[in-house]
């Protein structure tokens, strides 16, 4: 993590991860600088129209976008999701439960730097729909013997269950390495599972060659050490806030919606060219 940060920005934890910019306007070149060298930047008090927030976008990095053959991935969406809080019980992603801590573009095998984030809308929330950022690296570091050996095996299984989103993954359960490196920082390639109680899952994963009661315990206590305080930071929303994650330092979630709670989200990714010495590099990794 970045020592210096610059003018009218400062960290979000103690630990150096994280910044947050004030002042209500920001350009996407200090934006993408700062999360790729904090691992997740807050700006409060930003407007945009969708127009508007799609060129932004496109300022940090090349717009992952689903079209063509993958049209149908997201239920149709292409550059930006809409993550209103769908009250269809059969979306879980654009829904208002909670989602676990997770890579973007695990399942669908697409390449994702950074995570872009709007508040377009927001009420009577509280803490319900808050965004949970994991920073992964010093969770690693600091993991447990025996849950880091599981994770050095190589790969877990998944299977996609929400379907409507999935639309172009395979039918049934298929392995997905456990680590990636797209020339920044190699880090891990992860999708928690859904909790028991969670009344709805968008995807399920098991670890190979164990028992699910073992493969459960694992995820559990998994689970456990990446939500320690000392890695988690916590976002509340509030209308006008952007947040942009690092999606090759970090895991992220969200919590859920309450029955009054609303909050709107739009979301956008972008893929970054691989730059040798560009903030990140493998060095700092896992």
């Amino acid at each position: 993590m970045t020592d210096i940060l610059p003018v009218g920005s400062s960290p979000l934890m103690s630990s150096g991860f994280g910044a947050v910019v004030t002042g209500g306007t920001t350009d996407p070149a200090t934006v993408r600088t700062l999360a790729l060298s904090t691992g997740v930047v807050v700006a409060p008090g930003m407007r945009f129209t969708e127009d508007e927030f799609r060129t932004f976008v496109a300022g940090l990095g090349d717009t992952v976008s689903y079209e063509d053959d993958e049209a149908a991935v997201g239920y149709g969406f292409t550059d930006i999701l809409h993550l209103f809080g769908d009250r269809d019980q059969d979306k879980v992603i654009t829904g208002r439960g909670g989602l676990p801590l997770h890579t973007d573009g695990i399942l669908l095998g697409t390449q994702v730097d950074l995570i872009v984030l709007f508040a377009s809308e927001v009420r009577e929330l509280a803490g319900d729909g808050a965004t949970l950022v994991c920073d992964q690296i010093r969770a690693w570091h600091e993991m447990p013997d025996d849950l880091r050996e599981v994770l050095l095996r190589g790969h877990m299984e998944y299977v996609a269950l929400e379907r409507g989103y999935f639309t172009t993954v395979p039918e049934g359960w298929y392995p997905i390495p456990t680590f990636r490196d797209y020339g920044r920082v190699k880090s891990l390639n992860l999708a928690l599972p859904f909790e028991p109680g969670d009344e709805k899952a968008s995807w399920d994963v098991r670890v190979p060659g164990m028992s699910a009661e073992e493969s459960a315990r694992f995820w559990t206590r998994l689970r456990a050490h990446f939500s320690q305080e000392r890695y988690l930071y916590e976002h509340r929303w509030t209308e006008g806030d952007l947040v942009v994650i690092d999606n090759q330092r970090t895991l992220h979630g969200r919590r859920g919606l309450g029955t009054d709670a609303s909050r709107k989200l739009l979301r956008g990714q972008v893929t970054l060219d691989v730059v040798a010495g560009a903030p990140g590099a493998v060095t700092t990794g896992i």
